[in-house]
């Protein structure tokens, strides 16, 4: 069997299927090789293996449940000459492309976080709220992610999917919370994140650490709950990153896998026979960063 396979660490349980015999189970991510969805695979069409050993697939079906999607917009004074002309659209672009049934809420990270629409499928708000905001102050992204991580654990409908995505620049970074505690919190609310970062050059050493700063958070996060983290040179290629994000809400695959309990370790190994595919699973279990909802 070809296709690709990932190494990742799966702590997602589901009840015992049988004495001695555990059943986990995670959502599997795959596109094809321009990054769009593939939505046609069957149990038949994917292999697993754990710590090397094959393991029987107990389910293997789209992912359906429904999407609660908290997106944060960095609406600092760095992206001032450009919120307008690119940010807005790109948001909007993405926006209109969430799955049907989805709802969303949309932040703002200008001055300090903010909830600019609450949860809601009404497409219009999100146009209607980013034209009344005016670009100001530094980046409190760090703060954003947990506030709004919090905020999507607490509003999200029983048995969605919940997903944070954000679209920032490299500005000025002024949370309060540090990197450490950023991703600590964020997981909490969260098993999906998506991340488009617009990168600015500076010789500047605090802007260095604050851009590592930043690319720790969202590198971690994304990482290990199996979501994309794009990064663009220019808020031009706003729209494209976001675009790129959008077949990652539609590609999802609910895997449960049986499996032995008590295992220290679990390198889980997917191989999907076909070919130019790419899986993205989760990397590493978000109790690194935090605890996470089983379902």
């Amino acid at each position: 069997m070809s296709g690709v396979a990932l190494i990742v660490l799966c702590m997602a349980q589901t009840p015992t299927a049988a004495p001695g015999t555990e059943v986990r189970a995670l959502t599997v991510t795959v596109l094809d090789e321009k990054g769009n969805e593939v939505g046609d695979l069957a149990g038949a069409d994917v292999a697993v293996t754990e710590n090397g050993v094959a393991r029987d697939i107990v389910a293997f079906k789209p992912d359906r449940r429904p999407l609660t999607v908290a997106i944060i917009v960095d609406t600092s004074e760095t992206l001032s000459t450009s919120y307008r002309l690119n940010i807005v659209d790109a948001v909007l672009g993405f926006v209109a492309r969430l799955p049907e049934g989805a709802r969303y809420a949309l932040w703002t990270t200008g001055d300090r976080p903010t909830k600019v629409v609450d949860y809601t499928d009404d497409r219009q708000a999100a146009g209607k709220a980013l034209r009344m905001v005016a670009p100001r102050g530094g980046n409190y992204l760090l703060d954003g992610l947990s506030e709004a991580s919090t905020d999507l654990k607490k509003l999200a409908r029983e048995g969605d999917r919940n997903v944070v995505v954000t679209l920032t620049a490299t500005g000025p970074e002024l949370s309060y919370r540090d990197k450490y505690r950023s991703a600590e919190e964020a997981a909490r609310g969260a098993e999906l994140f998506l991340a488009a970062q617009i990168d600015a050059t500076s010789p500047d050493a605090a802007d260095f650490e604050m851009r590592s700063n930043l690319s720790y958070v969202l590198d971690r996060l994304t990482k290990a709950t199996g979501g994309v983290y794009e990064v663009v040179l220019s808020s031009m290629g706003a729209d494209n990153a976001l675009r790129k994000l959008s077949p990652v809400l539609r590609s999802g695959y609910r895997l449960s896998y049986a499996t032995v309990p008590d295992l220290k370790k679990r390198e889980l190994t997917l191989s999907v026979a076909r070919p130019a595919t790419k899986v993205l699973l989760p990397q590493g279990s978000v109790r690194d960063i935090g605890p996470a909802r089983e379902r």
